[in-house]
């Protein structure tokens, strides 16, 4: 009887012991590449610039200074600026829009 006793808790334990099998689930990934083409800037003067950026620039960073004007083949218009010692690049749209 001791034996049978013995015999069924090694049975039970290994029984719980045994990993469960759980379902194979398989996931999907949907990625989406966008390619988008490269921009061409070419350097223009402060006089070439549109009135609609220049009063953007002028009304939301007023104490900063021009260096350099560029516009895109894509009609965007970069502008590298400086205020003290703190360098940044801003690009607007046609229309006066800070796109970044």
């Amino acid at each position: 009887m001791k034996k049978l006793m013995i015999l069924s808790a090694a049975a039970m334990a290994i029984f719980f012991a045994m990993p469960q099998f759980a379902e194979a689930t398989t996931t999907q990934n949907n990625i989406t590449v966008t390619q988008t083409k490269a921009v061409k800037y070419t350097e223009i003067t402060a006089a070439t610039l549109p009135q609609a950026v220049s009063e953007a620039f002028a009304k939301d960073f007023a104490g900063y200074k021009i260096d350099k004007i560029f516009q895109g083949d894509n009609d965007t218009f970069k502008l590298a600026v400086r205020k003290d010692a703190v360098k940044s690049e801003l690009l607007f749209s046609s229309k006066g829009e800070l796109i970044k």
